[in-house]
């Protein structure tokens, strides 16, 4: 009798996605891992938008006013990836590399679960740091920040920071 549900033929594959995911997250040599919450509920459209101006204050603080003329690789990245939102409760994973020399401002920007910069844009918010190993070995963080993912996510649900950059 045949079976109506999906053949899944290469869950190794699947396995050999995520690892060369996470060796390749770890070459960006991530300086922080943030989970950022909204404690309400929000679409994703919302939520980017959230995050660009998270990203613009950041950058605005961390490298200059006039960030926008900074070349890319002076400026902060970062990658979200967002999950929770079938059963509204939507959040990101991200990992953050700081700009040379900011580390530890940063990190001052989140100072505690609540308040810092993530509460001036998303009062309800809430968020959970940690640090990352400049020397990579950072597996759990980056398979943390995957869990959700897989070949055949929606790209929609991982976001780069250099999208939120204005084209030139």
């Amino acid at each position: 009798m045949a079976s109506n549900l999906p053949i899944y033929t290469d869950t190794i594959s699947q396995r050999r996605w995520k690892a060369a995911m996470m060796d390749w997250l770890d070459d960006f040599r991530f300086t922080h891992a943030i989970t950022l919450v909204w404690n309400r509920s929000v679409g994703l459209d919302r939520a980017r938008e959230d995050l660009k101006l998270l990203m613009r204050e950041a950058d605005q603080r961390l490298v200059s006013s006039r960030f926008n003329k900074v070349p890319s690789q002076y400026r902060t990245k970062a990658l979200f990836c967002f999950e929770g939102q079938r059963h509204d409760h939507v959040h990101v994973h991200s990992m953050w590399k700081a700009p040379p020399g900011k580390w530890f401002a940063l990190g001052k920007m989140f100072p505690r679960k609540r308040g810092g910069l993530w509460n001036e844009i998303v009062p309800s918010g809430s968020y959970d740091v940690e640090a990352c190993s400049w020397h990579g070995g950072n597996a759990e963080i980056t398979g943390y920040a995957l869990k959700q993912q897989h070949r055949f996510s929606d790209p929609a649900l991982m976001v780069w920071a250099d999208e939120f950059h204005p084209a030139r």
